[in-house]
């Protein structure tokens, strides 16, 4: 309670930040709702074959997406990861077939699809991954989403180089974020395919050895192709996201495992403004 209260003063003292691009560094659990949002959903099976979704990786099976040293797969059979729960685990999914491993990504090149028992071209077999909750019809959902990658480095260096990243690309700070509360993907085909996910907690890193200072205001805003063409590192201790995801099939629950993630450029944006007034009277918790 005492850091969360710590960290809302901190946030509550600094003005609301302006829109930036430059370098940006991924923590753990923020990670894995990035990529769940980003890319998780866009790999999901029925999506390929709606006329009304963008298809951004539709007919990209066997091309490179993302870098070489990442591989993503999404599996359910896992009930932990590092000794962590994982709220997306199921032995069967809602059409009664067993969960599986669906290799999604490997060596950054697109293998697969989030298939339930509703076949696309070239896939005609479900991986275990439709769902559903009460009242709606299952289509193809993510589980236990994980990214696993071969170019990890420690915590520590991942600063360092995010640092070194602000300072080639020119700008005063790069930003580290620790935590996203979620978001969400536009994949209809009239719309723009484009991202939006809303920072909870973040800090400018400054290259000039100055302390860290917070962040607030702001959501990560983007395009998938271009955005993971950016990721040039990974690394740092697995803190696992544990949530619920709604589509079209209703709510279900979902986890995303991911390294830390650094990116040359990440884009952000200012948040909507609330006309919200605060309360007359101060929480009794903040009285001391």
């Amino acid at each position: 309670m005492d850091d969360s209260v710590a960290e809302l003063r901190a946030l509550r003292s600094v003005p609301a930040s302006e829109p930036y691009s430059g370098p940006a560094l991924l923590e753990s659990r923020a990670a894995g709702v990035f990529f769940h949002e980003i890319f998780g959903h866009r790999a999901e099976g029925h999506r390929q074959k709606s006329e009304s979704s963008g298809q951004t990786f539709t007919k990209k099976v066997g091309q490179p997406i993302m870098p070489d040293f990442l591989t993503v797969y999404d599996d359910p059979a896992l009930r932990y990861i590092d000794g962590q729960f994982l709220r997306g685990h199921y032995k069967y999914d809602d059409e009664a077939v067993p969960a599986a491993r669906a290799v999604l990504v490997k060596d950054g090149v697109l293998k697969s699809f989030l298939m339930g028992r509703s076949p696309i071209k070239n896939f005609s077999d479900s991986n275990g991954h439709g769902r559903r909750s009460a009242g709606s019809g299952a289509v193809a959902r993510q589980g236990n989403l994980i990214i696993e990658s071969a170019k990890n480095v420690s915590a520590e260096e991942l600063r360092r180089r995010l640092i070194a990243e602000a300072k080639k690309s020119g700008k005063p700070y790069g930003l580290l974020i620790r935590d996203i509360s979620g978001g969400y993907t536009i994949t209809q085909r009239d719309l723009p395919q484009s991202f939006s996910v809303q920072v909870t907690l973040a800090y400018k890193v400054y290259a000039d050895g100055r302390p860290d200072e917070p962040v607030r205001g702001l959501n990560l805003i983007g395009t998938p192709l271009q955005t993971f063409s950016r990721i040039i590192l990974t690394g740092g201790a697995l803190e696992p996201f544990n949530g619920n995801c709604g589509a079209e099939s209703g709510w279900v629950p979902v986890s995303a495992v991911s390294p830390a993630l650094l990116f040359s450029e990440l884009e952000t944006e200012k948040v909507q403004k609330s006309n919200a007034r605060p309360p007359v009277l101060k929480p009794p918790f903040t009285d001391n």
